[in-house]
């Protein structure tokens, strides 16, 4: 039931997820479903979970970084995979694998050498937090080209070379294609300043 609600929410979205339409999809009654969950903020806490079991731990020993900075890859195609996921990855509890996640990452950051426990833990925020807004930011805002033409078109009336220069700037490296892929960039910044102190 479980995969089968997230194959409904990676097709659908998880807004036209309900316990009605999921049991249509599945061909059950709603009421057997309410056997396996009370409802459905627990469904979508168990899909949520259930994502996360699609993410693999690097294997050990292996240096600190190079494990974080992979799993922070795999997480982020895993979220990718799931459209939907990053929302509920930071808007409901974790279950046993997202604490198991969390438990590795939070192992692993430790084994850095010379870092503090307050260190540590917004290591640990910063490299999360990088995924999944991420993600998040890609889902809202997937602009090809002649979208994002249309949206500099709307946007420049407001803008002045005089007291916006920088964004004009910053939008032009949009436009001519300059800003790269920046998700690994910013992750290596993120581990680089967790030894560079």
């Amino acid at each position: 039931m479980v995969t089968g609600a997230v194959d409904y929410a990676d097709t659908n979205g998880l807004g036209a997820l309900s316990m009605r339409k999921l049991a249509g999809s599945l061909g059950f009654e709603v009421m057997s479903l309410y056997n396996h969950v009370k409802n459905k903020p627990e469904l979508i806490r168990l899909m949520t979970d259930k994502v996360a079991t699609e993410i693999p731990t690097p294997a050990e020993p292996q240096h600190p970084l190079k494990a974080l900075r992979q799993n922070a890859v795999d997480l982020r195609l895993t979220l990718q995979a799931h459209p939907w996921a990053a929302m509920s990855w930071i808007t409901v509890l974790p279950g046993p694998a997202r604490w198991g996640l969390m438990e590795w990452q939070l192992r692993t950051i430790d084994a850095i050498e010379g870092l503090t426990k307050e260190q540590a833990h917004h290591g640990y925020h910063a490299i999360n937090n990088h995924v999944v807004g991420y993600v998040l930011q890609n889902a809202v805002m997937p602009f090809d080209d002649d979208d994002l033409e249309d949206v500099v078109a709307t946007i420049r009336p407001e803008l002045d070379a005089d007291n916006h220069a920088h964004v004009l700037h910053h939008i032009g490296q949009h436009q001519r294609g300059e800003h790269g892929e920046s998700f690994e960039h910013v992750l290596d910044l993120i581990l680089g300043g967790l030894t560079d102190r």
